[in-house]
């Protein structure tokens, strides 16, 4: 709910939608995890 209320929040600020948003925030978060990988991958 509070993760839902913050989008709301920038949605207002930005003029956007909270699709748009998100989008924007999970493909930030997307490229950093792949610049800096915490979890290392091990094939099998």
């Amino acid at each position: 709910m509070l993760v839902w209320l913050r989008l709301k929040h920038l949605t207002y600020k930005s003029c956007q939608t909270i699709y748009q948003i998100k989008h924007g925030l999970f493909s930030n978060y997307l490229i950093e995890q792949l610049k800096r990988q915490d979890i290392v991958m091990s094939m099998a």
